[in-house]
């Protein structure tokens, strides 16, 4: 969905002052390119976005990832591991799919009031549900997405299988998240900086060729994008300033300023179930 055809009460809505997602001048970072690289995120209240952010910013993610799904209007898509659903409201807002914001910890009544306060109740959804436990039919979405999280559940071998079940015939998988630029093998192989939290936040981060034969060797699905992203530098750089003092245990806030060889990354794959 474009600008030009947003229904007139939704560009009252993004204009509005004080509303909670409108134009803005001042766009994700003044003088950055996100404005130029991310046009339909930078339609939105920046603060919004952060005070619903619980990682990088997840609409320049999934506006990034939404560039390599044939999204149509009326597609029913999985929001696997959602947040706070600003990646549901925006594809529904957007691109006019019916979003399924799934989250096993985030409250659904919380995130339906989001929904609500930028109208597109009637096209997000959201469930708290455990990924392993979706209580849909098989064959129910044209597409699953995950923005953030895939990492969290998806380096099981079998949770491709699991997961491919409710995407019907031809539909697809895609997910924005952490990598690493080089496979690290072990924890004497990381970094200084990544030993102290490697055990419990890095071991089961991967390069995207670790992704693309995780996916591939399945059979399951055809990898049609597994690539950094090229705004990556930016969006992690952007996350660790923005983030208070008091947040100072998150392992990426930690990890990135250390990060001088560019080993961490943000990195998008897509494929298509077979």
């Amino acid at each position: 969905m474009s600008w030009r055809t947003i229904p007139n009460h939704w560009r009252d809505t993004l204009r509005a002052p004080g509303s909670v997602a409108r134009v803005t001048q001042d766009p994700i970072n003044p003088g950055s390119q996100s404005a130029s690289a991310f046009p339909l995120t930078a339609k939105y209240d920046q603060q919004w976005i952060r005070d619903n952010a619980l990682g990088e910013n997840a609409l320049c993610q999934v506006e990034s990832l939404a560039r390599r799904l044939p999204l149509r209007a009326g597609m029913r898509v999985l929001d696997l591991g959602c947040g706070k659903a600003t990646s549901s409201i925006f594809l529904a807002r957007e691109f006019g799919i019916e979003a399924w914001a799934a989250d096993a910890a985030t409250s659904p009544t919380e995130n339906r009031k989001r929904a609500v306060a930028l109208e597109c109740e009637r096209s997000v959804f959201p469930l708290r549900t455990d990924a392993h436990n979706l209580p849909f039919a098989k064959e129910f979405f044209d597409a699953v997405i995950a923005i953030d999280s895939f990492l969290y559940f998806g380096t099981d071998e079998r949770y491709l299988a699991y997961l491919v079940q409710f995407i019907k015939s031809g539909g697809f998988v895609g997910i924005v998240d952490i990598a690493f630029t080089r496979e690290l093998l072990s924890v004497e192989d990381a970094p200084q900086y990544l030993r102290p939290q490697y055990p419990k936040h890095w071991s089961f981060v991967h390069s995207i060729p670790w992704w693309k034969h995780h996916w591939e060797k399945t059979g399951l699905v055809e990898v049609t994008c597994a690539e950094l992203l090229p705004e990556s530098d930016e969006l992690l750089r952007d996350y660790v300033q923005g983030r208070p003092r008091e947040q100072d245990e998150d392992s990426i806030m930690r990890a990135v300023p250390s990060d001088h060889e560019g080993l961490i990354a943000l990195f998008c794959m897509v494929a298509r179930k077979r």
